[in-house]
């Protein structure tokens, strides 16, 4: 089953002098269960996509579902994890994890305990009490996707979650991020400059043209569903799509 729907999506930005046209005529699927990637160049739309599939901005024409429902403004069905971990240092990591809850007035006994049970299983329940500058860049994503799952969205969109780290511990976060999303059952769209990144969390990869922003191609990666971020990266197969992807952005 199709969980997000993007049909025929285009969008021209306006100004007082001229007009630009980001994305045109784009369509493409994500199924229930799937981690989507996508990559482009520069300024090719990636992150727009994400404002437009959570209701963020409006395309000029075409249309977006999740699942029958059609996107028109944003959704507690949507979960939109961002660049930066957006945590409020004055907060505990507790209530940061909450914050979501409050904003979308879904705070209750039931919601509270589910965030409490995902805190102590993803290994934050010693941290709860502390606050965002006492944790790792890693440890702070993590509570940025916590907080995101917080809600039971039913698909999470995620815009390079992993840029502002450095390599070693990126590898890491993105451990965390495909392990919890795949222990939670969720659905993801994530938009990445990262090749090596797309390859080893997802399971297609849709490559866009430069702005504006249309479809080129979609991969379809097979690798053994078990198999982590890191150890696909040990795959044989892992350095055939890296060069697919090239070819494709090139």
């Amino acid at each position: 089953m199709n969980l997000l729907t993007i049909s025929g999506v285009s969008l021209t930005y306006h100004s007082k002098t001229n007009e630009t046209l980001a994305l045109d005529n784009l369509s493409f699927d994500v199924k229930d269960g799937e981690f989507v990637s996508i990559v482009g160049p520069s300024g090719c739309g990636k992150t727009t996509i994400l404002s437009l599939a959570s209701g963020l901005i409006k395309p000029t024409s075409g249309e977006i579902f999740v699942a029958d429902t059609k996107v028109t403004r944003p959704s507690s069905k949507i979960g939109y994890m961002f660049q930066r971990d957006n945590l409020f240092e004055w907060l505990t990591i507790q209530k940061n994890v909450l914050l979501g809850l409050e904003i979308l007035h879904k705070k209750n006994k039931q919601t509270e305990a589910y965030a409490y049970e995902l805190i102590k299983k993803y290994g934050l329940n010693s941290f709860e009490k502390h606050y965002p500058a006492e944790l790792s860049g890693g440890m702070r994503q993590r509570v940025a996707l916590i907080r995101t799952l917080a809600s039971r969205p039913e698909i999470l969109l995620l815009d390079e979650p992993c840029s502002a780290l450095d390599y070693q511990t990126r590898l890491v976060v993105q451990e965390d991020i495909w392990s919890i999303i795949r222990q939670e059952k969720k659905t993801a769209l994530l938009v990445t400059h990262d090749i090596s990144e797309a390859i080893s969390m997802s399971d297609k990869i849709i490559v866009l043209t430069s702005r504006p922003g249309r479809v080129k191609t979609i991969i379809d990666l097979n690798f053994d569903k078990s198999l982590s971020p890191f150890e696909r990266r040990k795959q044989p197969e892992f350095s055939k799509y890296f060069d697919m992807v090239w070819r494709e952005l090139i």
